[in-house]
């Protein structure tokens, strides 16, 4: 049965249409020795082969000790750590065809595609990476890093060329070099790559409130890309107790504000009103709350500080983020989504699975509780009973705008893959997180649980 859902607000959803879905999170992990070594050049060969050599090594001896990934230095591994590494198992990681066969059975019509898919393969000579992030970066070669990101972000166009309308590939810049930064994103752009890898702030990186950085966000506006920052920022719990709460803290909490304070009160986005930010990976109910503390800390300090805080910034904070800010909610949860409807700002929020990481919706392999993917049970978990036009901003609709997608190319893909409808979604409730699915893709409250 074919019905018509309006919202009052002169759109109209037919509930059984596929869902136009894109994922602003999932992750990719061409391996060194495999795809990645071909686009080394010659001159650096032999350092490739010496620094892919130290990770098979570390890879080897984490698999040996317990035939998975390492995770925080911990040794004890409960249900959600053990259960389901069978993610590691698609060849989605490093091959397109196989990827582009998972995304189409999740019902996924396009992806942004950050680095690190838990795969345990970095960018060539990157010793900071996703799951690396208390690394000490004092030893890093920055000349063969860039090189090393070069040749990835090589390897991901040419990726992202097969069903291009569906990929929007984030290249990896040398930030601690604006103008080495600028050329690299120029080049990149002309080869395909849609989106910036935007790092959270780092010890070397000069902070994005520096007039340094004009040109680069100039060029960035005249080139249509989006900075997609992803949660996962330093923490200060090193590897002592609790490291793994600590971290996990201070996470949540950077993933919400950083680095959009600084685009905002730097003025960035005020002399640049065409940039788009996507925070991505950064879930809870933070967005009223961190739009409030900014309007107060602007409106305190244009009194304090005189006329050339609201020169540089002359309108409230909460403006800029409502224009040029989204969240990227990967594992949406259903209060989220209420919150989001109930407080305005369902136009800013953009769905996301983290495929193929194991705590997303992605399930290598497993099955919902009605033998469907495990992402849809996730999707009919957060979204059922919800208004269909809203769910269709959220899902989809939102992402054209951040991403500058083709919304009918993207409609003619759902067409054809196993994309759900209203009708999908609401079909059977799921009351609870079902067996053998990602941790973080049934959560009920908070960044976590």
């Amino acid at each position: 049965m074919t019905a018509t859902v309006n919202n009052g607000e002169g759109s109209a959803t037919v509930t059984s249409d596929p869902y136009v879905i894109v994922s602003c999170d999932t992750h990719i992990g061409p391996r060194l020795e495999q795809e990645l070594r071909p686009y080394c050049p010659k001159d650096l060969l032999d350092d490739f082969d010496a620094f892919a050599g130290v990770i098979r090594q570390k890879r080897e001896a984490a698999a040996s000790r317990r035939k998975m990934l390492s995770f925080g230095g911990n040794d004890d591994v409960g249900d959600d750590w053990g259960v389901r590494f069978a993610n590691l198992e698609t060849e989605g990681h490093f091959d397109m065809h196989a990827r582009i066969r998972d995304l189409d059975n999740d019902g996924v019509a396009a992806e942004v595609l950050f680095h690190d898919s838990q795969n345990g393969e970095p960018i060539p000579f990157q010793t900071d990476t996703l799951l690396m992030r208390g690394a000490d970066t004092g030893g890093q070669d920055f000349e063969l890093l860039r090189a090393g990101q070069r040749v990835y972000n090589q390897w991901l166009a040419d990726a992202c060329s097969i069903e291009p309308e569906r990929h929007v590939g984030l290249m990896h810049l040398p930030m601690w070099d604006v103008d080495a930064a600028i050329e690299e994103l120029q080049w990149a752009r002309s080869v395909g790559l849609k989106g910036v890898n935007f790092p959270s702030p780092k010890p070397y990186l000069t902070p994005y409130n520096d007039p340094i950085w004009e040109p680069f966000w100039s060029a960035c506006e005249d080139l249509g890309v989006t900075f997609c920052n992803h949660g996962g920022a330093g923490s200060s719990g090193g590897m002592g107790p609790g490291a793994m709460s600590i971290a996990k803290y201070e996470i949540s909490m950077m993933a919400r504000i950083c680095p959009m304070d600084l685009l905002i009160f730097g003025g960035v986005f005020e002399r640049h009103p065409k940039l788009r930010l996507v925070t991505t990976e950064s879930p809870g109910l933070w967005w009223k709350f961190v739009l409030q503390e900014m309007d107060s800390i602007y409106l305190t300090d244009t009194r304090s500080y005189g006329p050339s805080e609201k020169q540089r910034v002359p309108r409230l904070p909460s403006e800029y983020a409502h224009e040029q800010v989204f969240i990227g909610a990967s594992f949406h949860a259903r209060f989220e989504a209420e919150d989001a409807i109930a407080q305005g700002y369902v136009d800013r929020i953009i769905w996301g699975s983290d495929y193929p990481h194991f705590e997303g919706t992605f399930q290598k392999d497993a099955v919902g509780p009605n033998g469907e993917p495990m992402t849809w049970a996730s999707l009919r978990f957060t979204y059922a009973g919800l208004p269909a036009d809203e769910i269709a901003k959220m899902l989809g609709k939102n992402a054209m705008n951040a991403y500058d997608l083709d919304y009918e190319a993207l409609s003619r893909v759902a067409a054809r893959i196993n994309a759900p409808s209203y009708d999908d979604l609401n079909a059977a409730k799921v009351e609870a997180r079902p067996r053998d699915s990602g941790h973080l893709a049934f959560r009920t409250f908070g960044f976590w649980a």
